[in-house]
């Protein structure tokens, strides 16, 4: 159902992961200001806060009005309940900006509980075999947390930014390594490839002529 609700109507969603870079929210702002459109923001009514509506798709979106000055937004109104909603964030959010892998990493995980791997599977990007290797993971992990609790994760989270031009080269090459050796993910394609680099950089270099006597 559609409706325009009032900015101060909307709360953003704390279990959100999807972010996108400053670039992009400046970008993302004067597109809306020049063309005057935008696409509909999905939201729920709020399960605690009476006459408020929750973001379920669109933070980006409700950042741009509200630094814009505009108080109305275009809203779909979702009635969904509270598992239904962190499914949606899941699916919903993974085709606007980028997750922030932590944060996407746990929302996965707090799915797994209800849901099969299968079931997932079929409504997000991520594969079974990924989705698998996530919980064992998870059980790894908290097995070392039951032997030393004070031992920190060995899971260290990268986060950078790239521009169209990088991302694009980025992205090609790291499908490119997951196709050639039948990889997982992204993670596994970006530590292979630059495995395959250090092992072509210890190469001795190729001289050429002869060698003074």
């Amino acid at each position: 159902m559609y409706r325009k609700l009032d900015l101060d109507l909307l709360v953003p969603n704390p279990k959100r992961t999807s972010r996108i870079s400053r670039m992009f929210a400046k970008k993302l702002r004067h597109n809306i200001e020049r063309i005057g459109m935008y696409e509909i923001l999905t939201v729920r009514p709020h399960p605690r806060l009476k006459g408020k509506f929750q973001v379920l798709n669109g933070h980006a979106r409700l950042e741009a009005l509200r630094a814009l000055g505009i108080p109305a937004a275009r809203c779909d109104v979702w009635t969904v309940t509270d598992s239904q909603a962190e499914l949606f964030l899941a699916i919903l959010n993974r085709l606007r900006g980028s997750d922030g892998p932590e944060l996407r990493m746990n929302l996965l995980l707090k799915l797994l509980r209800n849901h099969s791997k299968e079931e997932l599977a079929a409504h997000i990007p991520e594969t079974v075999t990924y989705l698998a290797k996530l919980q064992a993971l998870a059980e790894q992990k908290q097995r070392r947390q039951r032997r030393k609790p004070q031992q920190k994760s060995g899971i260290i989270i990268v986060d950078f930014y790239l521009d169209p031009r990088k991302y694009g080269v980025v992205s090609a090459a790291l499908d490119h390594i997951i196709r050639r050796f039948n990889l997982a993910d992204s993670s596994q394609a970006l530590t292979r490839m630059a495995d395959l680099y250090l092992t072509q950089s210890e190469k001795p270099a190729k001289t050429g002529g002869r060698r003074c006597a």
